[in-house]
């Protein structure tokens, strides 16, 4: 598992991403906001960071959930 910190409305948040390489899935977390997802390696792109900021944007506001979703977005492609 991987932690990421990053700031949403000067507070730091803590995302937590889990990615299981046998079965080809992840799950990312944010406890701050109560909000987590998950998605398999076969989602990717466009639909993808689509989804994320749908999931996020109930929470937060759009922008945010735009660029939060494209920071998860990287951060899981680099694992």
């Amino acid at each position: 598992m991987k932690i990421r910190k990053t700031m949403l409305n000067e507070f730091e948040l803590n995302i937590f991403i889990y990615e299981n390489k046998k079965d080809e899935f992840f799950v990312v977390a944010i406890p701050t906001i109560e909000w987590s997802t998950t998605y398999t390696y076969d989602d990717y792109g466009d639909e993808l960071l689509e989804k994320l900021v749908a999931s996020l944007k109930l929470i937060i506001d759009e922008q945010e959930a735009q660029n939060l979703a494209h920071r998860i977005y990287q951060w899981t492609r680099e694992m």
